[in-house]
């Protein structure tokens, strides 16, 4: 049986984060990481940093409580690894912890020992561990979006911290505190911000104490994901480069983007100068522009991304930009649809991460860039060495655009016989007009003939996945709807899992069909599905409980499945 490490360290390179991945909301009925798991999401950078003033509340007493993080921490699943933030106090609302007008604690000795401390109880090396510890934290992050015109000495803070991390957890990966910026919107020019209030710390930094560097992207979903200054449309993601390499830093230092994100509905405002009032974006526009996002920043080298601020809205609760950035909604402020209630971008990132998951992330090949405003990229799976293809067309800078038109691409695929095309959006104008209980049928598909090695796509305002469809494979009704033509049960994903799991299978006719899990005895012990189904593709959740309810215990299970002329079974494992 894999152990609960071995099951984190498969998700390790995986580029799916989100700040915060947990909810905790009051009358939401799936809180804490159901939803994470069920998304895809592998890193989680929780909202409440690791505090010196927190765990040693008095100074003249050496006692540390960790208490609070114990209960934190140790609330994250196994699969979704933690990037913890660490640092002597909130400079935005001191606690009187650091020196006047800078970032330094007051007693250089006792914070280091309170990071020692910290990285010692959560590293799972045995030592000195947090009782019970079953989901090791090898990532920190030093404070959060520091800035030379707000305190000094950041960047000895960094050092600092670094050395003391490493001294307790010599594995441990050390973040900076990620640059702020939001991209496009009110004209800021991020490149002008950060050459001002960031990089002298990077500077003074002079290429040692971050083993990876984060930086900030926020903005609008009309192709601020391109990661260019607004003002003169330059690269920021060469220039943060070319400063981290003037610095003495590595060219090959790993670069993370740990909050990231743009908006659903009509915000009141921005949250900061210059306050402007923000346009009405749409559940579409938001979920498209996720994907965009990730895609383009993969591709650009980002190892991981993270939107911000949790899969939940309502983070400053003002009905601003942040306040609808979320992919569920929260019952309160403008535009929302009800607690609870999926935003159509939570069924794209699911399937985002179910359909790229697990690609070789350093081989990603660009097909079209910006070419008549059509972007096209190719990723390798690597388990299987099959090709995916993601594509979209940026109509809105388009001038001569009118509602309804497309375009089309042509994609050298090679000697197939078909692909798929998936619409990444599902087909609905919000996430009320859909069910669960339906993914992933609800995303719009077709087929298309590969001609001489060629397939030609048409896009429209949404990113469309183009996958290999082999004609021995699936076949097409009488009125165009994809049907398989074999009967087949799905690995189960995500697997191993902890709280819930989607298991796809595919009907080539109609009839009865059973989906049952067993234990190891032969014993089932849930019954997922009976019922008469129509051909199609289906998706199951298991939640890990058993026909009475009651949670399993962790262990390999298997799942089976029924029909009147066949059975298949595979196996999964919980780990709880």
């Amino acid at each position: 049986m894999l152990t609960t490490s071995a099951m984190a360290q498969n998700f390790e390179d995986s580029p799916f984060g989100f700040h915060p991945a947990g909810i905790f909301k009051s009358g939401y009925l799936n809180n804490g990481f159901l939803d994470a798991e069920n998304i895809g999401v592998r890193w989680h950078r929780p909202p409440v940093y690791a505090f010196w003033f927190i765990v040693q509340p008095d100074t003249s007493d050496t006692t540390l409580d960790f208490s609070m993080y114990d209960n934190k921490y140790g609330s994250v699943p196994p699969g979704i690894h933690i990037l913890a933030n660490i640092a002597p106090e909130n400079p935005g609302f001191p606690q009187g912890y650091t020196l006047p007008d800078s970032y330094m604690p007051i007693d250089e000795a006792q914070y280091v020992t309170f990071v020692q401390a910290t990285a010692e109880r959560y590293d799972g090396d045995g030592i000195n561990d947090m009782p019970g510890l079953v989901n090791p934290i090898k990532y920190w992050q030093v404070g959060n979006e520091p800035s030379v015109l707000i305190q000094s000495d950041f960047a000895e803070l960094q050092r600092i911290t670094y050395q003391a991390i490493k001294s307790a957890c010599s594995d441990c990966v050390v973040l900076n505190g990620g640059v702020a910026g939001m991209g496009m919107i009110g004209g800021d020019d991020y490149v002008t911000n950060f050459n001002t209030m960031y990089a002298p710390i990077i500077s003074d930094l002079a290429g040692q104490y971050v083993d990876v560097f984060d930086f900030h992207w926020y903005g609008n979903a009309t192709g601020d994901y391109r990661l260019r200054n607004p003002t003169d449309g330059q690269e920021v993601l060469t220039h943060i480069r070319a400063t981290l390499a003037e610095a003495g830093f590595s060219d090959d230092l790993p670069i993370w983007i740990t909050e990231m994100g743009t908006y659903s509905g009509d915000p009141a405002s921005m949250p900061f100068p210059p306050f402007l009032d923000l346009p009405l974006q749409t559940e579409r526009q938001q979920a498209g522009d996720y994907l965009k996002r990730h895609v383009y920043s993969l591709v650009s080298g980002v190892k991981k991304i993270f939107p911000a601020f949790g899969l939940i809205e309502g983070f400053k609760h003002d009905d601003g930009y942040f306040d609808h950035t979320g992919l569920i909604y929260d019952g309160q402020d403008s535009d929302d649809l009800g607690l609870g209630v999926k935003k159509l971008g939570y069924y794209t990132y699911k399937i985002m991460t179910e359909k790229l998951e697990g690609s070789d992330w350093d081989t990603i090949q660009t097909l079209f860039d910006s070419e008549e405003s059509v972007y096209a990229y190719k990723f390798i799976k690597t388990e299987t060495d099959e090709p995916i293809y993601v594509a979209w067309w940026d109509w809105f800078d388009d001038s001569t655009y009118i509602e309804g038109d497309t375009t089309t691409v042509t994609l050298l695929v090679g000697d197939m016989d078909s692909m798929k095309i998936t619409c990444v959006v599902p087909d609905a104008e919000s996430g009320t007009d859909l069910d669960e209980g339906d993914y992933p049928t609800f995303f719009a598909m077709e087929t298309k003939q590969v001609i001489d090695g060629v397939v030609t796509i048409t896009l429209g305002k949404n990113p469309v996945f183009v996958e290999v469809l082999s004609s021995t494979t699936s076949i097409e009704n009488e009125n165009g709807s994809l049907i398989p033509k074999d009967l087949y049960l799905g690995q189960n994903y995500p697997n191993p899992f902890n709280s819930q799991t989607s298991i796809e299978y595919q009907l080539p006719l109609s009839g009865r069909i059973v989906l049952s899990i067993y234990n190891m005895l032969g014993q089932e012990v849930k019954m997922l599905v009976d019922e008469n189904q129509s051909a199609g593709y289906y998706s199951v959740v298991w939640n890990g409980n058993d026909n009475s309810g009651k949670k399993m215990t962790s262990g390999v299970y298997l799942f089976t499945i029924e029909t009147k002329d066949f059975i298949q079974t595979r196996k999964l494992l919980l780990l709880k």
